[in-house]
């Protein structure tokens, strides 16, 4: 049976999207670096943002919809490139930061997206507590790039 998707389930099913790409990323960028310490970091940040993940899929199911996952080819793509980079590049750290920022910028786009469109207020304590940890991961990152330059 075919059934149109709310703006609430569109918005989650995009933020679910990006989130578990984030994860992913995360967990493969813990292989391309030297840093012990920054690679725990990562794998920490991603432990968590899972515990997201599962509340996400959650609320989609509670609307009556399947949760959607990234696509793999286009995602499998995006780390064999980063696998290319991190191996033409003596330190690849820098460019590994600015890329998770990047991503977690766009969580942030994508929180935002789901608050304006959720006139109930159904999705409030997931969006402020994931906002909360990607506001915390990005000056984490953040602090790890002043870290890696000085």
């Amino acid at each position: 049976m075919f059934r149109i998707l709310t703006d609430v389930e569109v918005a989650l099913n995009e933020l679910l999207v990006e989130s578990q790409k984030t994860v992913d990323h995360f967990r493969d960028a813990t292989q391309l670096i030297n840093d012990r310490q920054m690679a725990l970091e990562f794998k920490r940040i991603a432990d968590i943002r899972k515990i997201f993940i599962s509340q996400i899929e959650a609320k989609i199911r509670e609307f009556g919809d399947l949760p959607t996952m990234p696509d793999p080819d286009k995602e499998d793509g995006e780390i064999l490139l980063h696998h290319l980079g991190a191996a033409i590049t003596e330190d690849y750290s820098n460019k590994i930061l600015e890329q998770r920022m990047e991503a977690d910028k766009n969580i942030k786009q994508l929180i935002q997206k789901l608050r304006d469109v959720d006139n109930e207020d159904s999705c409030s304590t997931l969006s402020t507590e994931f906002a909360t940890h990607v506001d915390n991961t990005l000056k984490k990152l953040s602090s790890l790039v002043t870290e890696v330059n000085n």
